[in-house]
């Protein structure tokens, strides 16, 4: 677990690194605490997709760049 903070917001997330941990993201999860989410990083920016197999809690999700 790193922790993030956005804003005056703190944040407990795990790390997709690889390419299985970006496949497998949060799928089979059954509950995650409100500060609690995964963070993807991608070495270049370009468009990416994000699928929600056997996801079973509602996710929101943030992209943040460079800037």
């Amino acid at each position: 677990m790193i922790n993030i903070a956005l804003g005056d917001k703190q944040f407990k997330v795990e790390e997709a690194a690889s390419y299985k941990e970006r496949r497998d993201g949060l799928q089979g999860v059954k509950e995650l605490a409100p500060d609690e989410g995964m963070i993807f990083y991608f070495d270049e920016p370009d468009l990416v997709e994000m699928w929600m197999k056997d996801t079973l809690i509602p996710l929101d999700i943030i992209f943040i760049n460079g800037d």
